[in-house]
């Protein structure tokens, strides 16, 4: 039955109630006087409002008028009540109050799902009350979609980039959290949890400058009860994440969750609903320990023509003090010094800063190093190749072009091709050439580059269409010299890049009107969705 006539149905075998009620016992008396009669209109009963939760503010101005009361001593209430709510066991009905205006601005925060909407008016000087209803449908557009943290004004805005209501086009959904009342910090980074199947773990996660917080739901809930410390059996007031890595494939065949602490410290834990880190393990051999850079190599593909199915790959890190390779082998459970196999074509005690270290998504087990001479504008790339517990050699030479003004770099997933970005041009680097540097991109002076990166999927298979998205170069700008007060500064931008990366780059995607952009990362569906 339709839900409207079934509604319109009990409303009406209430009323009928109601008027044998008030006729029981009638004795004839009446005392005829007139009272005031009020109509409400202006309230679309006949259609249902939709609304996409965390990004609809519902407006609805009612027109009121009445016989004899005047409205400006009316008392109004708006109600928005789910189809399944049941006041007899425990919901009150005042849970369920939106606004107390007399013209509805509600920035919709509810769930997906059906509701039903109330609005009542009450004369105060006769205790009537008055009450039109409506019907309201949320859905959300949040389980899939591009989260940009931005910076505004000491907090965390977030911003979601996702689809229309046709489901057709990239839309922006700004400041999701503009009614949070949460102070969460302002933004550092973006990542996102989850393994090859989504079975367990997946959601985002947001570092700022006071905690790692995941982002759970549709609704895009952060709070104390997401802060990732209760992870962290070592950890007491805060864990500030410097990186998290998934590896895909282990001997387990469980997705393991790498994190560095902006400290150095390296944690490791299964990407189950019962993940939890212990102990830190950047100790060399188990004995010395030493600070970790930011970054960690894996291999996000595994060779299935093994007939063992052995992904015993090994694991690359980087001693930020001692200036050195370091990786873990096998089931060993502390990194060693890198030994590798094979041709060697550079030291692994290198005496370089490491600035980036990506993993290639499709060549199996290819690590790619970029690190800088100490006090020198000299930029060397580093090609690793994992292997089964063991390490090989493959790249190695000096990056040529303006690197030394490089702010960020990103590593195609499925080419051996590097970039980097300037303040507001990007550049190509062939792994096999590092010497020479290519430009792709050029912005507007009044930009500047804050985010070049390709993002990985991590489960392909839940998240249909978004694994197109990962061989789109992400680069995000922010504008340069904005006026006082202006905080829509940000762009958003999806490039496609050319079979094997050569050529020009075309832009696909441009969003504008963000806020200061600090991270950006895909938002997968997850176990919840």
């Amino acid at each position: 039955m339709n839900f409207h006539i079934l509604h319109r149905i009990t409303a009406a075998c209430s009323l009928a109630l109601l008027l044998l009620t008030s006729c029981y016992g009638d004795q004839g008396n009446y005392d005829y006087r007139e009272i005031n009669e009020v109509t409400i209109g202006g309230i679309d009963r006949e259609n249902v409002y939709v609304a996409y939760a965390y990004q609809t503010t519902l407006e609805i101005t009612p027109e009121i008028t009445s016989t004899m009361g005047d409205e400006a001593n009316y008392e109004y209430t708006w109600r928005i009540i789910p189809r399944d709510a049941d006041t007899n066991k425990g919901a009150s009905l005042d849970e369920f109050i939106v606004s107390r205006e007399r013209n509805l601005v509600y920035p919709v925060q509810l769930s997906d799902g059906d509701y039903t909407g109330f609005f009542e008016v009450k004369d105060p000087s006769t205790g009537v009350t008055w009450i039109e209803d409506f019907y309201l449908q949320v859905i959300s557009q949040g389980s899939t979609g591009w989260l940009v943290a931005c910076r505004e004004e000491g907090r965390t805005r977030l911003d979601l980039i996702g689809k229309d209501s046709k489901g057709e086009n990239d839309v922006l959904y700004a400041d999701l959290w503009k009614t949070v009342d949460f102070d969460m910090g302002e933004p550092q980074h973006l990542f996102f949890v989850g393994d090859n199947y989504a079975s367990y773990l997946g959601f985002p996660v947001l570092v700022t400058d006071k905690g790692s917080y995941s982002i759970n739901g549709n609704d895009f809930h952060i709070g104390e009860d997401t802060d990732l410390k209760w992870y962290f059996g070592t950890v007491s007031d805060r864990i500030l994440i410097a990186n998290s890595t998934i590896e895909l494939y282990t001997t387990t065949w469980v997705a393991n969750w790498w994190v560095i602490s902006q400290e150095g410290q390296i944690y490791s834990t299964e990407c189950t609903d019962r993940a939890f880190f212990s102990y830190p393990i950047n100790y060399a051999n188990g004995q010395t320990e030493f600070q970790a850079a930011p970054f960690v190599g894996v291999s996000y593909t595994y060779n299935d023509t093994d007939e063992d199915y052995n992904y015993n790959y090994a694991t690359i890190f980087y001693d930020a003090q001692g200036r050195r390779f370091m990786a873990k082998y096998g089931e060993s459970y502390y990194p060693a010094l890198m030994q590798c196999s094979g041709r060697q074509l550079f030291d692994v005690e290198t005496g370089r800063d490491m600035v980036f270290m990506d993993s290639h998504y499709e060549i199996d087990g290819q690590v790619v190093a970029v690190l800088k001479e100490p006090d020198s504008p000299r930029y060397f790339l580093y090609g690793m190749m994992l292997g089964y517990a063991k390490i090989e050699q493959n790249y190695y030479g000096e990056i040529g072009g303006p690197v030394s003004e490089a702010r960020c770099f990103a590593l195609h997933p499925s080419y051996n091709v590097l970039f980097y970005a300037t303040a507001n041009k990007v550049y190509r680097v062939n792994l096999a050439d590092p010497g020479t540097a290519t430009e792709i991109i050029s912005l507007d002076e009044g930009e500047e580059i804050t985010v070049l990166k390709y993002n990985k999927i991590l489960n392909v298979w839940g998240t249909p269409g978004a694994d197109v998205y990962m061989y789109d170069l992400v680069v995000c700008s922010n504008k340069k010299n904005p006026a006082a007060g202006e905080q829509n500064i940000g762009t958003f931008r999806l490039y496609e890049v050319p079979e094997l990366a050569n050529g020009s780059v075309t832009e696909k995607t441009r969003i504008e009107g963000l806020g200061e952009i600090v991270d950006v990362v895909y938002k997968e569906k997850g176990p919840e969705n």
